[in-house]
C-alpha cells in the first residue's frame, strides 16, 4: 500500500484530491494528507483528511508517493527541490478521462487532469501540469514545470521551453515555439514564435 501525499492546499489541490481519489485503486494506494505551510487552508472545505505537514517537516515514509498541486511554477519549483533533497518519490496523476495516445511519452510527477488529450508523439517532460480540456497535438513537446490552463491548445509540433504557463483558452497554432519562462494571457492565440520570459496576451 502507498501513501499518497498532496503537495498544497490551495483550491487545485483540493481537484487533485478528487482526482486522486478517481485514478488510484484503493487497493493500492491511500490519500494521506496535505503539505502546506498554512493549517488552515482546508479550513470551511468538505474535506475528509488534512494537512499533516509541510514541504520542510513531513517525516518522509518508504510507501510516500507525493503529487505537486501547486498552480505558481515558482512555489511548485521550490516545494519539488525541497522534497527531492529529502529523498520524497514523486508519482503522476492521469486522470482516467483524459485521452493519452500509446505513443505519448510522460516524464516524472506530471498531472493530467479530467477530459485533456495527448497525442501522438507527444512528449510532457517531468512535472508538466495539464489542466483540464487542455490538449497537445501530435508531436508536441512541453518542457519541465510548464503549466496549461483549462482549455489551452498546443497544436502539431508546438514546442514549450521549461517553466512556460499557458492561460485559460489560448492557442498556440503549429509549429510555433515559445521560449523559457514565457507567459500566454488567457484567450490568447500565439501565431509566432515567443521569447524566453516575455508574456504576449491578445489575438493577431
Amino acid at each position: 500500500m502507498y501513501n499518497i501525499i498532496i503537495v498544497g492546499a490551495g483550491g487545485f489541490a483540493r481537484e487533485v484530491y478528487y482526482w486522486a481519489d478517481d485514478t488510484f485503486s484503493k487497493k493500492n494506494y491511500k490519500i494521506k494528507g496535505f503539505l502546506s505551510y498554512n493549517q488552515k487552508d482546508l479550513d470551511g472545505y468538505n474535506i475528509k483528511i488534512g494537512i499533516i505537514g509541510n514541504d520542510d517537516n513531513y517525516k518522509i515514509e518508504e510507501n510516500d508517493r507525493f503529487i505537486i498541486a501547486i498552480g505558481n511554477i515558482y512555489i511548485k519549483k521550490r516545494a519539488i527541490s525541497k522534497l527531492k533533497k529529502r529523498g520524497a518519490k514523486f508519482i503522476s496523476l492521469i486522470h482516467p478521462s483524459a485521452l493519452i495516445v500509446p505513443t505519448a511519452k510522460i516524464g516524472e510527477g506530471v498531472v493530467i487532469c479530467p477530459y485533456c488529450l495527448v497525442s501522438d508523439n507527444v512528449l510532457l517532460d517531468d512535472f508538466v501540469m495539464m489542466n483540464t480540456y487542455a490538449s497537445c497535438g501530435h508531436d508536441v513537446k512541453v518542457g519541465k514545470y510548464s503549466i496549461l490552463s483549462p482549455y489551452a491548445a498546443l497544436n502539431g509540433f508546438v514546442k514549450l521551453e521549461n517553466d512556460v504557463f499557458v492561460g485559460t483558452h489560448a492557442t498556440v497554432i503549429s509549429y510555433k515555439k515559445v521560449g523559457f519562462q514565457a507567459k500566454i494571457s488567457a484567450n490568447s492565440v500565439v501565431m509566432r514564435n515567443v521569447p524566453s520570459k516575455c508574456m504576449v496576451f491578445g489575438v493577431p
